[in-house]
């Protein structure tokens, strides 16, 4: 859909929920294509409470095509960010959801846009990039800012916030989450091949899970690129169609993974000034205030998660001409390639085949 197509049908569909606001949008900016969903910028000129207005907003839509996921809910990440409004973690101001799929082929939402930048994964931030080039103690400060916020949606009352939507039916978190890691795996491979290192690293979860522990919300896309920062603080946290219920230190395990396939993944020199990991772990810590005895199996389950979200890339890539299928990018990866490092840490012995 064109961005003439766009702007004339969302008017529309404003002007229905606003009756006489008179909207327009302009400055509609291509999509952004990511991984899973599709990202419009646009300002929405309109009436409201008889004075003219011009609002930044952002466009969300489901993907048209198979993604990297075999089920996607837009709905989900919309009830999420609308449940922590007021709350201590900074989401988007919420404009509208639609999944009448005849106002633009696609369900979507609007939020509205907020100033500030995040730090670039193309290029990595490791590499180049605003982050790249601040000083040491603010490159610092921005990722720890960063971790604080993760033990902050750790602290969060769930069930006050009604987020009860996200818990499992019957079973504990780790069970369902454990149990949508093998659907996700068992999809992946039905639409490629099989991945016998991936496998050996499920199978090592399901049979070493650590005692049951108190379940908190789950950002589940916790990353430095999914941070919105201005004057040096976080103004919104961004990307929650991964949120579920579960271990207070997945999100702490997802940032400090994610970090280490950006470089250790692509055998690149992490940003030097970057807190370690276990000044990072310190910090969650002091701000959460609870253990993190059990780290390793969840960085381990994060590894696992993001090599076969990269499989499934490195598959989708291929097919659409982006990669050579000789480079096999859907093993040749950063997650692949930090997961076997964190087996190998562990000591995980994996059979010739892997």
């Amino acid at each position: 859909m064109d961005a003439q197509n766009i702007s004339s049908r969302l008017a529309a569909w404003i002007e229905h929920r606003y009756p006489g606001s008179d909207p327009k949008l302009i400055n509609v900016k291509p999509p952004s294509q990511g991984y899973s969903n599709e990202t419009w910028l646009l300002d929405l000129q309109w009436i409201k409470q008889g004075r003219a207005e011009t609002v930044p907003l952002v466009l969300r839509i489901a993907p048209e095509n198979s993604a990297i996921f075999q089920h996607y809910d837009l709905s989900l990440q919309y009830r999420v960010m609308d449940a922590l409004a007021n709350s201590d973690v900074p989401v988007p101001a919420l404009f509208g959801y639609e999944d009448d799929i005849s106002v633009i082929g696609r369900p979507f939402f609007l939020m509205l846009r907020i100033d500030g930048r995040v730090p670039d994964e193309d290029p990595l931030y490791h590499m180049s990039g605003w982050l790249h080039d601040l000083h040491g103690e603010e490159q610092a400060a921005h990722w720890l800012r960063g971790v604080e916020m993760t033990a902050t949606i750790a602290k969060l009352d769930w069930r006050a916030s009604e987020l009860d939507f996200l818990a499992p039916p019957v079973g504990t978190a780790l069970d369902a989450n454990l149990a949508e890691l093998a659907d996700f795996l068992a999809w992946t491979e039905s639409l490629a091949r099989p991945y016998p290192l991936l496998h050996r690293a499920l199978e090592y979860l399901q049979t070493h899970r650590p005692p049951v522990y108190a379940e908190v919300l789950v950002w589940g896309d916790a990353k430095l690129g999914n941070c919105l920062y201005a004057a040096g603080d976080i103004v919104a946290v961004l990307d929650w169609e991964c949120a579920h219920i579960g271990h207070p230190l997945e999100d702490l395990a997802w940032w400090i993974v994610l970090d280490r396939s950006l470089c250790d993944g692509y055998n690149v020199a992490r940003l030097a000034n970057l807190p370690s990991r276990e000044a990072s772990i310190a910090r969650w810590q002091a701000v959460s205030g609870m253990p993190v005895t059990d780290l390793p199996y969840f960085e381990l389950m994060a590894a696992l998660r993001l090599a076969i979200i990269m499989a499934r890339v490195g598959k989708l890539f291929t097919e659409r001409g982006r990669v050579t299928a000789d480079a096999e990018m859907d093993i040749n990866n950063g997650g692949a390639a930090i997961l076997a490092l964190l087996m190998n840490e562990q000591d995980i012995t994996c059979n010739a085949a892997c």
